[in-house]
């Protein structure tokens, strides 16, 4: 009787035990039904949060996209800038140094403050993260283009400079591409292809551009857009819908109806002979004596008529232009 009491004690005893492990091992999660479901307790629970955009306006990383652009960008312009390393000052070819010289420039015709900043943040209204500066080789000299990437009330805009006298007077650039590209850097995203081709049609563009060199441009519209382009590299020609040409004592003029504006060219069988205002020169604009300057044709299609892109933006800009007006 004692045997069999105690085996039905020790079968109740594990019935109790299989009781309690499967109450411990799940538990009721109220459903939208009023129903319950089981959970297992080895069931964990993970919360994931969205990730942050970062506070920081500017860094090493968004530097070095920014070399990088600048890098691959220059070359599509025929031209080869230099960086300020944040330590050396930049020199320009009128004699400004940067950032020493930040005191003395004019931003949009305003006296706004204007500073060096690596991080982008200060107490200036314009806190400027990068300068790049091109030194031009074609007159008229001296001549330059010189960036500056800033922040102003935290947001990213580039500047730039192209004053050959007097205080420097910085504008918003009108190249998009230079634009868009920093502000694409500024928030953290890639600014895609810089050039515009791929390396499978490099070597096509290479071969179309060394043909290029015997090809002769003779419509006096299109040699004026490239001199145009010639004595104002920063302008973003395409976006200058009121771009015409007229001739005036025997000599072509291309402008947007302004003395500032207006350049004067002449075409003599393989030169073009173009005339701008001296440099430096404390006459009034409309009593100044434009200097001559000569360069080949060959020189000029070679420059801004070789890629089909480039070819593409000449004609197009010379095709919505008005017959030429006479005297």
């Amino acid at each position: 009787m004692k045997i069999k009491n105690v085996r039905l004690l020790i079968v109740l005893a594990f019935g109790v035990f299989l009781l309690v492990g499967c109450s411990n091992s799940t538990k009721s999660v109220p459903v939208q039904n009023g129903t319950s479901a089981k959970k297992s307790s080895n069931d964990t629970t993970t919360t994931t949060s969205s990730p942050k955009k970062s506070s920081t306006l500017w860094d090493n990383k968004k530097d070095s996209k920014l070399s990088s652009f600048m890098s691959q960008w220059g070359p599509t312009m025929n031209q080869s800038y230099t960086k300020y390393d944040g330590k050396h000052s930049l020199d320009t070819s009128t004699g400004i140094k940067y950032p020493d010289d930040l005191n003395k420039v004019t931003v949009n015709g305003s006296n706004a403050s204007i500073g060096w900043s690596k991080t982008g943040k200060g107490n200036n209204e314009y806190n400027v993260v990068a300068i790049y500066n091109y030194v031009g080789t074609v007159p008229p000299l001296p001549s330059h283009i010189t960036y500056f990437f800033a922040f102003h009330n935290g947001k990213p805009v580039a500047l730039v400079d192209q004053t050959r006298d007097g205080n420097p007077r910085l504008v918003t650039t009108s190249n998009n591409k230079v634009k868009t590209s920093f502000a694409s850097i500024a928030d953290g995203k890639s600014v895609g292809n810089v050039t515009g081709s791929t390396s499978n049609n490099s070597s096509k563009q290479s071969s179309s551009s060394s043909k290029s060199s015997n090809e002769d441009v003779s419509d006096p519209k299109m040699i004026g857009v490239m001199v145009h382009q010639l004595t104002m590299p920063d302008d973003d020609i395409e976006k200058e819908p009121m771009l015409g040409v007229y001739t005036h004592n025997d000599k072509y003029w291309i402008g947007i109806g302004t003395s500032v504006s207006t350049v004067g060219y002449s075409i003599d069988g393989d030169n073009v002979h173009y005339y701008v205002r001296p440099y430096g020169s404390t006459t009034p604009t409309y009593k100044q004596e434009r200097i001559e300057h000569t360069i080949s044709k060959k020189k000029l299609i070679d420059k801004y008529y070789s890629t089909p892109a480039q070819k593409q933006v000449v004609q197009d800009v010379a095709n919505r232009m008005p017959a030429i007006d006479g005297d």
